[in-house]
């Protein structure tokens, strides 16, 4: 499926769609073309931050290629709810890309908001190039990976959303396309990271901060552990930006 890349096109119009409208601004919608009119659309029951959602009381759906902030970050409260005026409630088209699922069993897809007679909207790409979340890297689902990398490139150029808001470290262009490493085993998720900005050795889980933006490269000596201990015994502390 192709998509419009409108940042350089001028609006004929204005779509005004229930819950586009964050701190007084309208936020002008990308505009896309008619996915297919046979794939199925889920009604999005609740959302739960700023990348997830639940499509039944089971079922919950992350969105691929973007992180949005975790709970207790800058703009937490912001980007949950601009998923939430955007799509709860509403009917979406989901994507796969290559993974199905994560860890944690959450469907990982892109979602797209199919709006009658108007233009449709690729969520993932709206948060990312409207300041609500970052641009992933994480292979081997890149389908969309340039697209929202020169969104946050547009939304950090800016200064939009979070941007201008929080102080997050920004990456340059060819460390984001840069290549990430997948652990050898799903189940050492625990990131062994080492700081070019004299950090030193630090460690990351699921939940801490950055944890998703952080790529590990193992010609550098970095590396996953399966426990914090492991982590500990080759030298790598904590990172002070985990719960």
């Amino acid at each position: 499926m192709k998509y419009v890349n409108k940042r350089n096109v001028i609006l004929a119009a204005i779509i005004f769609l229930s819950g586009l409208v964050a701190g007084g601004r309208l936020l002008a919608p990308k505009i896309l073309p008619v996915p297919d009119k046979n794939a199925a659309t889920y009604a999005v029951l609740k959302v739960i931050d700023g990348d997830t959602f639940y499509i039944d009381q089971e079922t919950r759906v992350r969105l691929l290629g973007i992180d949005a902030p975790e709970k207790g970050a800058c703009y937490y409260k912001e980007s949950s709810q601009a998923l939430k005026d955007l799509i709860e409630g509403q009917r979406v088209k989901l994507e796969k890309d290559i993974t199905d699922k994560d860890i944690y069993g959450r469907l990982l897809r892109y979602a797209i908001l199919v709006v009658d007679g108007g233009d449709n909207i690729l969520i993932n790409d709206y948060l990312v190039s409207h300041g609500f979340a970052f641009a992933e890297r994480i292979p081997p689902d890149k389908h969309y990976r340039e697209l929202l990398i020169s969104g946050e490139e547009d939304a950090r150029r800016e200064k939009t959303g979070l941007w201008g808001a929080c102080v997050y470290p920004g990456n340059d262009e060819s460390d984001l396309r840069e290549t990430d490493s997948a652990p050898d085993d799903p189940r050492c998720i625990i990131k062994g990271n080492i700081s070019e900005k004299g950090f030193g050795k630090t460690y990351l889980l699921p939940g801490c901060d950055n944890y998703e933006r952080v790529k590990i490269d193992p010609k550098k000596g970095e590396q996953y552990f399966c426990s914090e201990e492991e982590a500990a015994a080759a030298g790598f502390r904590r990172a002070t930006n985990c719960p």
